[in-house]
C-alpha cells in the first residue's frame, strides 16, 4: 500500500537530516500507518501515543530511502493477567516526489467477512 505524506522539500534528493525533520513534524499522521501490525499481538494491543521515534534514514539510490524507526505498545488484559509494554523496531521504504514522500507500507488491515466469502 502506498501512502503519500504531503510536504514540500526544496531540493531533490533531500538530505537525511532534512527528511528526518519533515517526518518528525508529521509523526502523528504516520504513526497509525506504521503501527497497524499491533493486531498481530492482540486486539487489545495499543500504540503508546508519542512514542514513535525515527532512528535513521538512509539513501538507497536517487530518490529512494529507507527509514528505521521504533515505537512502544501496551497491552492490558485483566482476565489473562497481562499487563506489559514492549518496544518494536521496524523499517519502511519511501520515495521522494514533488508532492511529498510516498511510503511503501504493508497493509495489515484485517479482512472483513465479505472479503472472506
Amino acid at each position: 500500500m502506498h501512502i503519500t505524506l504531503a510536504c514540500t522539500l526544496e531540493k531533490a534528493p533531500a538530505s537525511a537530516d532534512q527528511l528526518k525533520n519533515v517526518i518528525n513534524e508529521k509523526r502523528t499522521e504516520l504513526a497509525p500507518l506504521l503501527t497497524s501490525e499491533l493486531r498481530y499481538y492482540s486486539e487489545n494491543a495499543r500504540y503508546v501515543d508519542g512514542s514513535l521515534e525515527i532512528l535513521d534514514i538512509q539513501n538507497l539510490s536517487g530518490l529512494d530511502y529507507s527509514m528505521s524507526y521504533r515505537y512502544q505498545w501496551h497491552i492490558f488484559n485483566a482476565c489473562l493477567d497481562i499487563n506489559t509494554q514492549e518496544t518494536v523496531n521496524g523499517s519502511v521504504r519511501f520515495t521522494q516526489v514533488p508532492q511529498g514522500l510516498i511510503f511503501d507500507i504493508i497493509d495489515n488491515t484485517p479482512p472483513s467477512p465479505a472479503d472472506e466469502l
